[in-house]
This record gives structure tokens, sequence and C-alpha cells, in this order.
């Protein structure tokens, strides 16, 4: 049929307008829309939705959303549906992958918990407050931290929680990582939440900036360095991955970014870019065992950087690893 009688189907896939607090205004993010209602429902990344803490999807006549303020609900959904989205397609074309769980499927969000804290609870992702209750905590790294640690959980033989404690430092790192790649990939202005390897800055939890940082995770008093010594916070001990991860990315010193120690090994690295980083450390992520530890995340890489790329990506991901005092393993691929 064509025309004024063609069929109109019940649900319509829209490119809603938001107001967000740390994105940006306006921001465009998908929405659907079913009879007179906008809803904040992904059409194209099942699953992804945005509640209110009593699971309460946010409705309403028009497809305009949030006021900009970091104390409103709405306002926080804008942005988190602006950051899974992007980090979708992050995924998507940097790395190959097919939505969050690698099936082409994302989960759904609420917004409005009472803890200084994200969580994910298996089936949701909940987004709480800084201590001053002024922000909520979705900034772009931090929405996709939760998201990124789903990655995590959905990748690899070793799907699942992370359970073990130097497993979920490594999840943990894992979501820091993904945040990096994705304030990188969306290349927000410094007024916004721009590309760079702290964690949590715009947000501000407890009042002290940062929580992590990649570069040099000891300025917020996090190990730089790997040991064996029993893990008793996981989430600073995402330091070790989260250094490497720069090491590798950006290495020792360079140009307009901040300097990284080493912990081992030559003083000085060169980086391969983060985008290329990014993928050897997702490729690596996807030979994940139970359970997962920083030998194996080494491994798993340097086999990675063996199978995308050649001897000199092989050698910088070795050297990176040496600097935080992760060695050689059994059997490590070679050149």
């Amino acid at each position: 049929m064509t025309g004024s009688a063609q069929a109109v189907s019940p649900a319509r896939f829209l490119q809603g307008s938001g107001n967000s607090h740390f994105n940006g205004n306006p921001v465009t993010i998908q929405t659907t829309r079913s009879g007179s209602t906008y809803s904040l429902t992904d059409p194209t990344r099942p699953g992804l939705k945005c509640a209110n803490a009593a699971g309460v999807v946010f409705t309403k006549p028009v497809d305009t959303w949030g006021n900009g303020q970091g104390t409103n609900l709405e306002t926080a959904c804008v942005d988190v549906m602006f950051g899974v989205q992007k980090f979708s397609d992050m995924l998507a074309q940097w790395l190959g992958r097919n939505g969050i769980d690698g099936a082409g499927n994302s989960y759904p969000a609420r917004v409005g918990l009472n803890q200084l804290e994200n969580q994910w609870n298996v089936s949701s992702v909940h987004f709480g407050h800084n201590q001053a209750n002024t922000k909520q905590l979705v900034s772009l790294d931090m929405v996709t931290n939760e998201y990124g640690q789903i990655v995590f959980n959905t990748t690899g033989n070793g799907g699942g929680p992370a359970a073990t404690p130097e497993g979920t430092a490594l999840a943990e790192s894992t979501g820091d990582i993904f945040g990096a790649m994705n304030e990188h990939y969306v290349n927000h202005p410094v007024a916004l939440d721009e590309p760079d390897y702290t964690v949590g800055e715009e947000v501000n939890v407890y009042g002290a900036g940062p929580i992590r940082y990649m570069y040099n995770p000891s300025l917020a008093g996090h190990p730089n360095c790997y040991t064996s010594a029993p893990i008793t916070d996981p989430s600073s001990a995402a330091g070790p991955q989260n250094h490497w991860f720069y090491l590798l990315a950006e290495g020792t010193n360079p140009p307009g970014k901040p300097a990284s120690p080493v912990c081992w090994g030559p003083s000085t690295l060169t980086g391969l870019g983060i985008v290329k980083a990014g993928r050897i450390f997702y490729a690596g992520l996807q030979l994940k065992t139970y359970p997962w530890t920083h030998g194996k995340a080494r491994a798993a890489t340097v086999h990675a950087a063996k199978t995308l790329f050649g001897c000199a990506e092989v050698n910088a991901t070795k050297a990176a690893w040496t600097a935080v005092n992760v060695s050689p393993q059994a059997g490590e691929v070679t050149c």
C-alpha cells in the first residue's frame, strides 16, 4: 500500500532529544513511540531502557527528555541512554562486537539508587549518586564502566560472574578500559567528559576528584604494580591492568598526556594508540577462562597481538605487562 492508506506500525522508532548533564545539549537518543506515548526504550538495542529505582520506565507525551540538572532522574536516564548507545556503537565499529552481550542484546538501567555506587545485579544496571547528592553517577566513563563489566562477564569461556577477587579486579579494570575507549570514541570537548584515562572525575563521587587514575593508580592510593598478595579491595586492585593498558596505548611519555611510571623493565615505552590497544585487549578477553588472572590476561593478549598484528605489537604487549610486574607465562607465544 502507498500514500495515506499505508498501514502504520503501532510502535515507531524515533530519535529523541535529550538535555543531559554530562554529555551536552541537546543530545540525540533512540526512543520508542507507541500511540501517543514516548518511552526511554531503545528499539534497536534489545533490552536497553531506562527506569526509575522502582523499575518504571520513563514515558511522556513528547520526545524531549531531561532538564540538564544533576539531580534530575530523567536527565540521568538521558546520560545513561546516550552512554550505552555510544558504547554499543564503539563495540561494533572498533571491535566487531554485536551488542553488550555479544549476541545483539543490551540490559535495562535504573536510576535513583540511594547509594554511593553503581551496581549490576545480572539482570539490570542500577545507578547511584555522589556523596554531595548533587550528581547521579552517570558520566560517560561511569556508565560505560558498568556495561563494560557486563561485556567481561559475557565474553570468553569463563563467562558469568567474575567470582574470585582477582577476577573481580580484572572485571573492574575492564570497565575502566572500555570507559576510556568510549570517551575517545565519542571525543567530547574539554567542557564535557573529554577523552582521558581518569575514572569518575566528572561525578566527583567522594568530593576528591577521580576514583582511579589509569596512568598512575598510586595517585588514588592503588597499586601500580601487580603482586601475588591477597586482594582485599577489587576496585583498588584494578590498578595493574589499568596501568598496563595505558602503557600499551600511550606509552610512558605521550605528548600532551600524563607520564606513566614503570615498575620493572625498560623505563621508556612507546604506545600503540588506544584503538589498536583496545583490539588487543578485547581479543585477549575472548580467550578468558575461569579463574581469570593477570598471568592469563598477559598470555591471552600476547597471543591476540600476534594473531591480529605482528611482532612489534607482541613485543609492546609483553613490555607493558612486564612494566607492571606481570611476568612472562609458560607457553607464551614468541615471534
